[in-house]
């Protein structure tokens, strides 16, 4: 699979897509697009669905994603599905973050919860 970030706009909610594995080294790239896309989106989802492993400076990009989103009032939801890497799935539970996040069990679902 390859890595990448990918940002489209779905019924007036910016998508931001992560493909693969994303940790420090692409952290500062996925922020540049989150940042982007919340300062003319309504709302903001980002799907996790085809990534297969983050760290913990995507997680603090995710976090702050999700604070920014709030502070906006812009809707904001987390698409991590059962496709999602064991990757992703652990880091979200191990730090607890499963429950703090506003995660989604599927794009679609992801994308109409940030546009509520």
């Amino acid at each position: 699979m390859t890595n990448g970030i990918d940002v489209e706009h779905v019924n007036g909610i910016d998508v931001v897509t992560l493909r693969g594995e994303h940790d420090l080294s692409t952290a500062t790239d996925v922020s540049q697009r989150i940042d982007l896309a919340l300062e003319s989106a309504s709302g903001l989802a980002i799907d996790l669905s085809e990534a297969t492993f983050i760290d913990s400076a995507v997680l603090r990009v995710l976090i702050t994603a999700q604070e920014r989103a709030n502070e906006r009032g812009a809707g904001f939801a987390i698409a991590v599905a059962d496709s999602s890497g064991h990757g992703v799935h652990r880091l979200l539970t191990l730090t607890g973050l499963d429950a703090k996040l506003s995660t989604q069990p599927s794009r679609a679902d992801a994308i109409a919860a940030a546009a509520s």
